[in-house]
């Protein structure tokens, strides 16, 4: 038994050696573990784009009140229309989809504001209709096939939560659609930049139900919220490329 005992407490000593040393890491470390992907590059963890402090009232003691307005942490919402229906978010480095309203309506082309589909669906999805905006012009929108439909976090990066009709930055929403009136003005990507009224869907899917997918709201009093909708909902969709992506 004392053998035994000696035993364990040699081999317990070895080990805390191993692991004080840095080698019992390394020793289980899997091999050929790949390294982050390139496409991941530096990028800041946008801000919600309040900037005005809204203090607690009901609150009675003295402790300081820290919220979002008055702390505005993460880098201020900043974009870059780049003249070919695309926006870039100067934080993320995400490349967006802009919106415009067809002048031929209601004939509309693939970008148009007003466009809304399903998840899934017999009808077209925003699976067919982001298979045409990679094909688009043989090339794929602005000259690039990669383009995605984004996952819930990227979607919610671009709500403005300091607006409320159209909780998204100017970039998205210049004045010359939804806030002018109950209707869209017919324009182009040279002249507007549109975000319809409702929500967008993301690539996300509801994990404890499949036949549901999260949306994220941009209008109004919904501004910025994030929930659940059936997949053969129709909603808008917005598409987007670049990012972390394997």
């Amino acid at each position: 038994m004392n053998t035994y005992r000696f035993r364990i407490l040699v081999l317990a000593s070895s080990l805390a050696l191993l692991s004080s040393l840095g080698l019992w890491a390394t020793a289980v470390e899997p091999e050929g573990t790949p390294p982050p992907p390139s496409s991941c590059g530096a990028s800041t963890f946008p801000a919600t784009g309040q900037t005005a402090s809204a203090p607690p009232h009901l609150k009675i003691t003295d402790a300081p009140v820290r919220d979002d307005g008055l702390v505005r942490a993460g880098g201020a919402l900043s974009y870059q229309n780049n003249g070919d229906g695309t926006i870039t978010d100067l934080n993320t480095g995400l490349i967006w989809e802009q919106k415009m309203r067809d002048a031929a309506w209601p004939i509309v082309n693939l970008h148009d504001v007003t466009l809304t589909f399903a998840w899934d669906s017999a009808a077209p999805t925003i699976w067919d209709w982001l298979e045409q905006v990679n094909t688009e012009g043989g090339t794929g929108l602005a000259g690039y096939n990669d383009w995605r439909i984004p996952n819930v976090k990227e979607l919610q990066s671009i709500v403005d939560y300091g607006r409320i009709t159209l909780a998204v930055d100017p970039a998205f929403n210049n004045g010359l659609g939804f806030n002018n009136g109950p209707f869209f003005p017919p324009c182009s990507v040279a002249e507007c930049s549109l975000t319809g009224p409702g929500d967008y869907w993301s690539a996300t899917s509801f994990n404890i139900n499949s036949f549901n997918a999260w949306v994220v709201g941009f209008f109004f009093i919904e501004g910025g919220s994030v929930r659940f909708s059936r997949k053969d909902n129709a909603h808008f969709v917005r598409a987007v490329r670049g990012g972390c992506v394997p």
